[in-house]
């Protein structure tokens, strides 16, 4: 299947609105709880046009929202799990604060926790702030004062003096000035993380990363501080984080930072770690849902896959620079595809090392977002360097296997070694160690296998020396044996019942009961059967007595709780044949205990130890 057939292009009337996004700017959401997803881009303006929030339903644009500086990223999230469902919130995080928009309006502003100065730097500007200090001189030394402190711990008023020749800050400190105020984190990226489910309508949190190499996590609704924690034991800052996983459960925060390295942040850590580090700047990342395996497009023109403990699995040289990343998760194929842009124009479509697809758009792809867009779950939406928007539509009859047309896999750069998954080199060790130790695991093999057949065969011998089946077997396998006790004591019915389910008659058949004579007496231990006609059966009912001894032990009332019967409740029936010297059938009967209410007055006597032990007290009564 050729890449022109795969995908269809859906012609967008945006010609006369010239974009300008970051790939952080785009969010597909359904905004009104219809299924009909929209398209959300935080638009940075071009020259005299401002910032604006523009909403895309479909190809069409049907609103926009000027913003109040250039937005950084834009997230949508859900609040709560309640049903019916709340609709959702939009963030829109601007340099130092967070806009809530709900329903497409403003909502709240949230600012991260501001950083109190250096004492030092407070003390510097009260020296400068005083007129005695405000010459050339003074000001020169109060400023090299200044820059011997780390630029991202100064205020704001102090990077901007800084910045000034000497008379402008001569000019400046005559206005008389206020003292610096508190310093405000910079926010450099957001995310969003579910909270406890993983339906794509549960409740998020916001992730955010700050210039000082912090990582809020904040909760949606009052936007309560969830957790803080750094990025490492040194200096690093974030510009793009990937979140995986469950807050309250277990989560991954994968976060490149501008120091070429990506560093891993996951539950109960306070300080994160660098996962791994490149040799040039990393472009983008993109975080592989099945293994957590990290995607990077590098300045080196590399396309590079990292395990979820940091170490390379395999690299790409590209033909031209990487501009952008996204996954391409098609859930009816059950396969996520990675596409990558280049500055070529051309945007490709890797499985692994091998290139499923290329598609070609005339322009630089600066943007990269696939998703449900309105009504279609598998949208491809390319925002170019020129401003346009392109939309491209997956086929239900695309297949990207591996002998598409026109595509070729990336084989392996000879002389280098094969990547061999542990479970294969476990499964080599074994196979190493089956054909070293061949005849010895063949003769245990054995030597098992005898042992469970001699097992079998004891266990068969047994049953069929004791003929305790009520099923027979041969030529008399149609005969079935059954028995049922009535009765409350210490007189029982036991019924008998013979089936032949065959279509021959049987004959010489009788029926044998085996007893503790001490225990039970049966009024016909020996029943002869007539002829037993095909398909027919015959009941014979026995009165069977308990008997009692002189000294009655009550707990034998109680037997059937106390599991002490043993086997004097038994009653062996047996089925014999003539001209066989053992019985054809056996069924055994656990006796139910008689009911003491049911015995003579003056056994009852006898058992509750009321009986007479005086005579001469008896006679004188």
């Amino acid at each position: 299947m050729s890449s022109m057939t795969r995908w269809l292009d859906v012609e967008v009337g945006t010609d006369d609105v010239d974009l300008n996004a970051l790939p952080s700017n785009l969010c597909l959401v359904d905004l009104h709880n219809d299924n009909e997803y929209r398209l959300l881009m935080g638009d940075l303006g071009r020259e005299e046009d401002g910032s604006k929030l523009r909403i895309f339903q479909g190809v069409t644009q049907v609103s926009d929202m000027v913003l109040p500086d250039l937005p950084l990223a834009v997230v949508s999230l859900y609040t709560n799990d309640n049903v019916p469902r709340s609709l959702p919130v939009i963030a829109v995080t601007f340099s130092s604060c967070i806009y809530i928009y709900r329903n497409m309006k403003l909502f709240y502003k949230y600012y991260l926790p501001s950083v109190e100065l250096n004492a030092s730097e407070i003390e510097v500007w009260k020296q400068l702030l005083t007129p005695a200090n405000q010459n050339p001189a003074s000001i020169k030394s109060y400023t090299d004062s200044l820059k011997h402190f780390p630029e991202k711990t100064l205020s704001q008023q102090s990077q901007n003096f800084l910045s000034m020749s000497t008379d402008q800050q001569l000019e400046f400190l005559e206005q008389s000035p206020k003292l610096p105020a508190m310093v405000l984190p910079e926010i450099t990226c957001v995310t969003s993380m579910k909270l406890a489910s993983v339906d794509k309508h549960a409740a998020a949190c916001l992730v955010v990363g700050t210039e000082d190499g912090d990582v809020f996590v904040l909760e949606s609704q009052m936007f309560n501080q969830l957790s803080q924690a750094k990025l490492c034991n040194m200096k690093k800052t974030p510009y793009q984080m990937v979140a995986t996983g469950l807050y309250s459960v277990d989560y991954r925060i994968t976060v490149a930072t501008r120091e070429k390295s990506v560093c891993l942040l996951k539950r109960g850590w306070s300080e994160g770690k660098i996962l791994f580090s490149t040799e040039e700047h990393i472009i983008a990342i993109e975080v592989m849902p099945v293994d957590s395996s990290v995607i990077a497009i590098c300045a080196d023109n590399t396309l590079t896959c990292y395990s979820k403990k940091g170490k390379k699995q395999w690299s790409l040289n590209l033909e031209h620079r990487p501009i952008a990343i996204s996954l391409v998760a098609i859930s009816h194929l059950g396969a996520t595809l990675i596409a990558v842009s280049l500055a070529s124009g051309h945007v490709h479509l890797y499985d692994g090392k091998a290139r499923r697809d290329t598609i070609f758009v005339r322009d630089v792809a600066s943007v990269l977002k696939f998703g449900q867009l309105g009504q279609e779950e598998h949208v491809f939406i390319i925002v170019t360097g020129s401003g346009h928007l392109m939309l491209k539509i997956l086929k239900r009859t695309a297949d990207f296997n591996a002998h598409g047309v026109g595509i070729e896999s990336s084989a392996p750069s000879a002389g280098k070694p094969w990547l061999i998954p542990k479970k294969s080199k476990l499964f080599l060790e074994q196979s190493v160690r089956e054909r070293e130790n061949a005849v010895g695991m063949h003769i245990s093999f054995q030597q098992e296998m005898s042992r469970l057949r001699i097992a079998a065969a004891k266990t068969l011998l047994e049953a069929h020396q004791k003929s305790d089946n009520s099923v027979g077997v041969g030529a008399l396998e149609p005969i079935r044996l059954a028995a049922e006790v009535e009765g409350l004591g210490p007189v029982f019915r036991v019924t008998l019942q013979v089936e032949n389910t065959s279509e021959k008659a049987v004959v010489g058949l009788s029926i044998l009961f085996h007893v503790h004579t001490s225990n039970y007496k049966v009024s016909q231990p020996y029943i002869k059967v007539p002829l037993l006609a095909p398909n027919s059966k015959l009941r014979f009912p026995t009165k069977v007595e308990e008997v009692f001894d002189s000294e009655l032990n009550p707990d034998i009332f109680f037997r059937s709780v106390t599991g002490q019967g043993g086997e004097r409740a038994l009653v062996k029936i047996l089925l014999l044949k003539e001209g066989r010297r053992g019985p054809v059938l056996a069924a055994t009967v656990q006796m139910p205990p008689t009911d003491p209410m049911m015995l003579p007055y003056d056994k009852m006597q006898d058992t509750a130890g009321f009986g007479v032990a005086n005579p001469t007290f008896a006679n004188e009564t």
